[in-house]
């Protein structure tokens, strides 16, 4: 994969994380290695999208991990709002869904998170925008546009 902003590659050389399949990043956004992609600007915290993943234990319904995680985010962050989970769409996957955060850490600034979940079979595959609150409007559309290019790998066979 072109680590250049704004360019995108073919499967064959795309960049990975995990089954994740990233052709391309959004112009102004640096590629990080098994992390993601970040965005800096200045005088600003970096936003920054983050790409990992995780395996169902038991079951197959997305929805019972989803409920877990926002049991965690509750316990982790000093009175988290929490809108969704709503369905989503992501090709090829049997299950999609999203949901937004927004928190305040000690710095006293109001924290914005946009996390996607997706479901192939017992993998769940987890895409996490982290923004200030006051930079999200700018940052929605790339996020937006590197969800449209991002792709799983199929489960071998």
């Amino acid at each position: 994969m072109s680590t250049s902003p704004g360019q995108s590659a073919a499967h064959a050389s795309a960049a990975r994380i995990g089954r994740w399949i990233i052709p391309g990043i959004p112009y102004g956004w640096t590629w990080v290695p098994e992390f993601g992609i970040q965005k800096r600007s200045e005088g600003v915290v970096p936003s920054n999208v983050y790409l990992r993943e995780d395996q169902l234990l038991a079951g197959d319904r997305l929805e019972l991990y989803i409920r877990a995680q926002i049991t965690i985010m509750k316990r982790t962050f000093m009175e988290p709002m929490i809108a969704g989970p709503v369905p989503a769409e992501f090709p090829e996957a049997a299950e999609a869904a999203m949901l937004m955060l927004k928190h305040r850490p000690m710095h006293q600034v109001t924290v914005f998170q946009v996390q996607h979940y997706v479901r192939s079979g017992k993998w769940i595959g987890i895409v996490t925008l982290t923004t200030l609150e006051s930079e999200l409007l700018q940052v929605r559309p790339d996020f937006d546009q590197f969800m449209k290019a991002l792709r799983i790998e199929p489960e071998p066979a």
